[in-house]
């Protein structure tokens, strides 16, 4: 999962619309790609302490067949040189985030709101976080996801996020009204605020280019 920060000076239309259009022509052109999601931020939900603890616009994710593809994708000259080079088009910040997901990919048909949450685990158990959220999700008929970090990774050319997140909590919702209701000060709100550093609860568009 790729956190994305627009250019400076630049629309959120005209960045959406250049992300979907010539950057994501490029990204297709790589071999191997199984899945190609733009979750385009559409507001934030919720936020722990102070305010929101990431400063994007958009999350990309992005899975490939296996790790082979992956590594040849990465090598490749779209991967290598060309998709870098595009990127200041329309972007200021670049934060990679390698990770290994439980639970559910999709919201199926009967969820179709998406809300990605970003987090710093700090000192917490990641083991007690897990079922903590787990039994949440479940009790509330949520479906969801835990996608935890194994690597991160940054563009020269671009800032990163400080703290890159050490994980990404996903809910879906049959309603955006559901997800506002599941975050206006509700239990998901005082178990990430219990167990977390920081979090931030994104409500977002979901693209699916593959």
């Amino acid at each position: 999962m790729t956190l994305l920060a627009r250019r400076d000076g630049l629309s959120i239309g005209d960045f959406r619309s250049y992300w979907a259009g010539p950057h994501a022509a490029l990204a297709l052109g790589m071999e191997g790609i199984s899945k190609y999601t733009h979750n385009r931020v559409d507001k934030i939900l919720w936020a722990s302490g102070q305010g929101a603890a990431f400063s994007i616009d958009g999350i990309v994710e992005l899975y490939f067949r296996d790790d082979e593809a992956m590594r040849s994708a990465q090598a490749s000259t779209i991967g290598r040189r060309h998709i870098p080079a595009d990127e200041p088009n329309f972007l200021k910040g670049w934060t990679l985030c390698i990770v290994d997901t439980e639970g559910s990919e999709t919201g199926g048909s009967g969820r179709p709101v998406k809300v990605i949450v970003p987090f710093l685990l700090g000192d917490a158990s990641k083991a007690r976080f897990a079922e903590a959220f787990s039994q949440c999700a479940n009790a509330s008929g949520w479906r969801s996801a835990l996608n935890w970090t194994v690597s991160t990774a940054r563009r020269e050319r671009l800032r990163s996020e400080p703290s890159p997140p050490d994980g990404f909590a996903v809910l879906w919702f049959e309603s955006v009204a559901a997800a506002h209701d599941a975050f206006d000060e509700g239990a998901i709100c005082r178990l990430f605020a219990a167990h977390l550093a920081a979090s931030t609860a994104y409500l977002v568009d979901e693209l699916s280019l593959r």
